[in-house]
């Protein structure tokens, strides 16, 4: 699991997890392109937060700042992120996928957020997890404040794409976004 490489030791976790009546790869493309711009709750939940309309879609999360750090094809996509997610602007950096593992500045968080597809007989689980890791205790003590309030939309959101992504792969219409 390339959520156990990237942050194995974590503060905080959410995970959520949707049965499709798919194969792996018929769910892979549009995990790995996914777009819910068309889901007004994500649209209205990025907004409070001050996220740009252009982050609805995993191109837009990318020029945000969260980064692919790895993917294996038909398995797991994995983005991460560091940052400092209680102030308005989250202060996101900018970093390269290999420095993800070793960054370690003091008052800074690090999150992965991975997409992961699990094959069960006649399905597959889709599941998502997000995990936030503190660089020392005052992140620490600063964030736990701050997944206090945002953890119930945060799960909110995770629960809407995966909806959305098992609506799209399971229609025979053509949806174009979640």
């Amino acid at each position: 699991m390339l959520q156990d490489k990237y942050l194995p030791d974590f503060h905080f976790s959410e995970k959520h997890s949707i049965a499709i009546k798919k194969a792996p790869s018929a769910i892979w493309a549009t995990a790995d392109h996914m777009d819910f711009s068309g889901s007004w709750i994500i649209r209205m939940l990025f907004a409070l937060r001050g996220m740009p309309a252009r982050m609805t879609n995993l191109e837009g999360l990318q020029k945000g700042r969260f980064i692919r750090l790895e993917q294996r094809e038909n398995e797991e996509i994995i983005i991460g992120l560091i940052g400092q997610f209680w102030k308005a602007n989250g202060n996101l950096q900018q970093f390269d996928p290999k420095e993800f593992i070793n960054w370690n500045q003091s008052d800074f968080l690090k999150a992965t957020w991975n997409f992961k597809l699990i094959p069960e007989g006649s399905h597959t689980r889709l599941e998502t997890e997000t995990r936030v890791q503190c660089l020392d205790e005052k992140s620490l003590s600063r964030f736990r404040k701050y997944w206090f309030f945002i953890r119930p939309f945060s799960g909110l959101i995770r629960k809407e794409i995966l909806r959305g992504i098992k609506k799209k792969v399971e229609s025979s219409g053509s949806i174009t976004r979640i």
